[in-house]
């Protein structure tokens, strides 16, 4: 009786195991490129990309909006799939009252980084490219 419910629960943990997500392309990095949104604004874009675990990235995004506007902000990007090289992320931030919450919903591979960003007043793009070395 002893074995079998040994042997139970260790045929139980291999299945969880299994069963837990693991992805192989890791994003923690540091990163360029760029933001635009639908008006017609855009501006140079960097992103700090810190693995907090298999699921889950702490990003910090700076940029400037206007050319002379700085901006930084961090967001807890999940990892919500993979298919073959792409990972799959989405999240969100309140950047306070006057932007309001934003939502993302991003792709990202080995060296690419795409996300689309809403909130009730913009829309946009961020598009940035591996900078430096892990």
């Amino acid at each position: 009786m002893v074995r079998r419910c040994f042997l139970t629960a260790i045929s139980l943990c291999t299945l969880i195991l299994a069963a837990t997500p693991s992805f192989a392309t890791d994003l923690s990095s540091c990163w360029t490129g760029c933001w635009q949104d639908c008006d017609g604004h855009h501006g140079p874009l960097k992103g700090s990309f810190c693995k907090c675990d298999d699921c889950h990235y702490q990003v910090v995004f700076t940029g400037r909006f206007w050319k002379i506007f700085p901006f930084r902000y961090r967001v807890t990007l999940n990892v919500v799939a993979q298919e073959g090289d792409k990972v799959f992320l989405e999240g969100e931030s309140y950047l306070g009252r006057l932007f309001g919450t934003f939502t993302y919903s991003a792709w990202a591979t080995e060296t690419d980084f795409v996300a689309d960003y809403s909130s009730c007043k913009y829309q946009g793009k961020f598009i940035l490219h591996r900078s430096c070395c892990r």
